[in-house]
């Protein structure tokens, strides 16, 4: 695994749109040159200027900007080059709504402005929305990251590490992935299933399993095959097998009416499946099950309900509040189960689910359970589940 240690800058604290053609007015050049040292500076200087040196401040202040625009390694600027009437922005820090991160126009200029402060270690989603309904990406900010509802704009704080480890390497050895059907007679539905075999698999030798919901999400938003590929790799992780399974109906399954289906399927069709054709080690220890979301809703009901199959259960960002958060109930029962969990989350995922993964966490950690848990400053994101899959793996399958 090459997870460098290194701080990566990126252009993710700034949206700016450079639309210079048709925005330049003419002008004088300024009789003396002004060079603003910081954003509150540039601020002062255009309202002392004249009309006409207003643009030209403005430019050479974007000019000599070394992105992302943080000052102080706390305060972002969130900038908007162009022609507008209304400009905002909407992200992870605010439920992705824009009706409460509105811009400022500076004076007579087309430079508008919004400043937020995050945490230095912070990553986050985020687009611009222009006039009130035009949401688009930072066209200035190269860095992007999949979601199920298309790419966002990313802005990384100075201080956050950028994963390195989802990425592939020429040097190391790949597994390879293929797609099975699998009919189910508990939801009366054919689920699709990719089924990762790591480089060298020995149908004589018998591997540790790990069960993912979202399966085409974990494979190509998370990249997890890159991701055990570079575990095993670096020695941090046995080879293991990887079944991704591909939801028909996901809200259904994973959290309402099918649930309770969907977990018999998973523990009484899907493992004795992959048992009987591939090279596992039958043991619930052997095995663990990882969902994101409402993924880790349904894999925390299958572990906790079924702790003779499942001995170790992932979630990131679990959202149990479904069915008045009836989860919580399945998992804190008062009957210690023998599983290990590893829950990850972030501190800008709402109102209700960062409190709710504290709560889970400190009755596991009470009831004496083997728990690994992480809470950091991002959103419900799948930049937040991508760049913390290899701490679960490890969790699970370390090879020390």
């Amino acid at each position: 695994m090459r997870k460098h240690l290194s701080r990566y800058i990126f252009f993710c604290g700034i949206a700016l749109t450079l639309v210079l053609s048709g925005c330049k007015k003419d002008r004088a050049e300024p009789e003396e040159s002004i060079n603003s040292q910081s954003f509150d500076q540039l601020i002062q200087d255009v309202v002392q200027a004249d009309s006409s040196d207003q643009y030209m401040i403005v430019e050479d202040f974007i000019d000599s900007l070394k992105f992302p625009y943080i000052e102080n390694d706390t305060s972002v600027y969130f900038l908007y080059y162009g022609d507008a009437t209304i400009v905002a922005v909407a992200g992870d820090f605010s439920g992705w709504s824009p009706a409460s991160r509105s811009f400022s126009r500076l004076r007579d200029t087309n430079l508008w402005y919004r400043k937020e402060t995050f945490e230095s270690d912070a990553r986050l989603d985020y687009k611009l929305v222009i006039n009130g309904s035009n949401w688009i990406l930072d066209p200035q900010n190269p860095n992007r990251i999949g979601g199920g509802f298309g790419a966002n704009s990313e802005l990384a704080m100075p201080e956050y590490l950028q994963p390195t480890e989802i990425h592939a390497y020429d040097d190391v050895a790949k597994g390879t992935t293929s797609k099975i059907q699998l009919a189910s007679s508990h939801t009366g539905k054919t689920y699709d299933v990719h089924v990762y075999l790591p480089s060298g698999y020995d149908a004589s030798n018998s591997y540790p399993t790990a069960y993912f919901q979202d399966g085409t999400d974990y494979l190509n938003l998370a990249y997890a095959a890159n991701v055990i590929d570079n575990l095993i790799d670096a020695g941090s992780v046995r080879k293991l097998i990887g079944v991704f399974v591909v939801p028909n109906d996901r809200n259904i399954e994973y959290a309402f009416d099918d649930r309770f289906e969907y977990t018999s399927f998973f523990v009484n069709e899907l493992v004795p499946y992959i048992d009987a054709n591939y090279a596992t080690i039958a043991e619930p220890k052997e095995r663990a099950v990882i969902g994101d979301s409402y993924g880790g809703n349904i894999s925390a009901i299958i572990a906790f309900k079924n702790p003779e199959v499942f001995g170790n259960c992932g979630i990131h960002s679990g959202a149990f509040q479904p069915n008045n958060f009836d989860t919580n109930s399945i998992v804190m029962d008062n009957v210690k189960k023998d599983i290990k969990v590893a829950s990850i989350w972030g501190t800008y995922e709402g109102s209700s689910l960062p409190p709710n993964m504290r709560r889970i966490k400190d009755y596991l950690l009470e009831q004496g359970y083997e728990t690994y848990w992480k809470e950091l400053h991002e959103g419900h994101s799948w930049g937040l589940w991508r760049a913390t899959l290899d701490d679960m793996l490890i969790y699970f399958f370390s090879k020390q």
